[in-house]
């Protein structure tokens, strides 16, 4: 009888950690865009919101590239198509310097730091947007990626043996 692999191996840690960065940064960038359309006492919940889901969600976006990147020497000797794995790598690095660009322009706001540059508060709120708007289209690309390389090339997924005999 066959015994099935255990659940804690090396390349699994990235889709157990994958799925926080991207509700992270996407609420993140929904919170932030909402905030425009409310009253100020409103607003600054929301902005509030937003930034603690944005500094969450990078820390979890550079862990989630990291487990990628362990997973990725496991993984890639398995796949048909390899290139797509490096494309999925490379977006997220680009993903990852994104948001985290974002994060330094949102401290200048954060900490005031905005009164020491030559930057004004409101032209870094709308630098924090577009970052955020372009971080998310990134992620959308990056996800798409990963599904591609879990549902048509069976990334690091295991296949049961016919009749499903390590089940019984």
């Amino acid at each position: 009888m066959n015994e099935l692999p255990g659940i804690w191996r090396t390349e699994l840690w990235h889709p157990m950690v994958v799925h926080f960065p991207i509700v992270l940064l996407l609420g993140a960038a929904v919170l932030r865009m909402l905030s425009k359309f409310f009253a100020e006492e409103k607003s600054a919940f929301l902005k509030n919101t937003s930034r603690l889901s944005l500094y969450i969600g990078v820390v979890t976006a550079w862990i989630a590239i990291y487990t990628g990147s362990l997973a990725d020497s496991i993984v890639v000797r398995e796949l048909c198509d390899p290139t797509v794995l490096e494309d999925h790598e490379n977006a997220a690095f680009t993903l990852g310097y994104i948001f985290t660009a974002s994060v330094l322009f949102d401290s200048l706001d954060l900490f005031s730091w905005h009164k020491l540059s030559f930057l004004k508060k409101p032209f870094i709120e709308w630098i924090v947007i577009g970052l955020l708007l372009t971080g998310t289209v990134y992620l959308g690309y990056t996800a798409h990626l990963g599904a591609t390389l879990v549902y048509q090339q069976s990334a690091a997924v295991y296949q049961p043996t016919e009749g499903c005999v390590e089940f019984e």
